[in-house]
């Protein structure tokens, strides 16, 4: 199942700059008083800093694999289920899609605002700009947060979830369709991803699956499933 290779990478980028700006900035309020403190809280604006920096490239990129993997879950079809397909199924599948990116554009919004906090924060109990972007590159710096392991973690758990449910959309009024679970079986692989793959013959029926399976189809073995179900 493809994943957001690119994510972390492009984060990781955007974030080193804005660090970068943060830093020239502290230099020019330590000086401040309260009040001038204050009047800058108002003025400066981390999320336009990195819409500037290029979150919405980033953004754009990732709803384009989103975009592939809904082409890819056609792909699975043949000719005739492609015609039955629904104005309302469509709809659907965007409006998920949409939810996703949503909640990574919430996420950025978050971590700006968290980052604005910290800084003047730490300016108006009195630190030291050297100080306050310790604190800073420590909590929210590259690899942290937006970058973390834990955030691709979930990033890719909810792709791989959006590429399920689209299969199980796209094959809603195919009742008969049988379904193989494909993808790695190593040292890491889940019991239960093990068990389904050993015990599916020659393909279940979604309803098959969810009655009889280990795992579920939407969610497969769990948190950060890595694999899929394709149609037979």
């Amino acid at each position: 199942m493809a994943e957001l290779d690119f994510y972390q990478k492009d984060m990781e980028k955007i974030q080193k700059k804005l660090l970068s700006k943060i830093e020239k900035v502290l230099a020019g309020l330590e000086v401040l008083d309260d009040a001038g403190l204050a009047q800058a809280f108002q003025q400066i604006d981390f999320v336009d800093d990195l819409t500037k920096l290029g979150f919405p490239a980033l953004l754009k990129k990732v709803k384009g694999s989103y975009d592939k993997q809904v082409v890819k879950s056609f792909d699975l079809l043949t000719a005739a289920q492609r015609t039955k397909q629904t104005v309302t199924a469509v709809t659907a599948i965007e409006i998920l899609s949409i939810l996703d990116l949503t909640t990574i554009s919430s996420g950025v919004t978050r971590y700006a605002n968290e980052l604005k906090t910290a800084m003047f924060r730490g300016l108006l109990t009195g630190q030291s700009s050297a100080n306050i972007m310790a604190g800073i590159t420590e909590t929210y710096g590259v690899g942290k947060v937006l970058s973390s392991k834990q955030q691709v973690a979930l990033l890719n758990d909810s792709f791989a979830r959006f590429a399920r449910t689209t299969t199980a959309k796209l094959f809603e009024d195919v009742p008969e369709q049988k379904f193989e679970y494909v993808g790695p079986n190593d040292e890491v692989t889940r019991d239960v991803c093990v068990a389904t793959l050993e015990m599916q013959g020659e393909g279940m029926t979604i309803a098959e699956i969810e009655a009889e399976a280990p795992v579920s189809f939407a969610d497969g073995g769990g948190f950060n499933c890595r694999h899929e179900w394709i149609p037979v």
